[in-house]
Parts: structure tokens; sequence; C-alpha cells
């Protein structure tokens, strides 16, 4: 009987002490996080997927619209050099 008890104590202990070893939010936040982009400061770069293209920065929606405004300035001066 006391033998019993000794090793259902056991078993609550060391399944306690698993349980709390392997608890997700005892874990550091950083690790868990993907790491953060690098903000893009070219056309090219804003296209790439590598870099950070949140249109919430300021830096990037600036940058997103001047890139826009010289494609299409690319696309008209292409369509003025067609033949009609």
């Amino acid at each position: 009987m006391k033998l019993n008890m000794l090793v259902c104590a056991m078993a609550l202990g060391l399944s306690a002490a698993a349980a709390q070893a392997h608890d997700p939010a005892l874990h550091d936040p950083a690790e868990t996080t993907a790491p953060s982009k690098p903000k893009a400061t070219t056309c090219a770069q804003l296209a790439d997927s590598r870099y950070s293209a949140d249109a919430s920065d300021p830096k990037v929606k600036e940058l997103k619209a001047r890139c826009e405004a010289e494609k299409k300035a690319g696309e008209k001066a292409a369509n003025a050099k067609k033949p009609v």
C-alpha cells in the first residue's frame, strides 16, 4: 500500500514537471516571432518579397506612389513610340 502511494506521488510529480517544462507560455517570445523584414528603398526592392512593403509606413507609401508614377510614365512613353 505504501509502495503504491509512493509510485502514484512520483508519477504525479513527474507529470507536473513535464507539463511545466513544455508550457509554450514559458518560451521566449523573441524566438517565436519571425524576424522583421528590411524596409524597401527602391522600386526593385518594393517588388521583392524579402523587403517590407507595409503601406502604413509613410516612406514606403511615398516610394510606392513614385514607383507607380514611373511605371505609368514608362508605359505612356512606350505607347507614344508605337506607330499607329
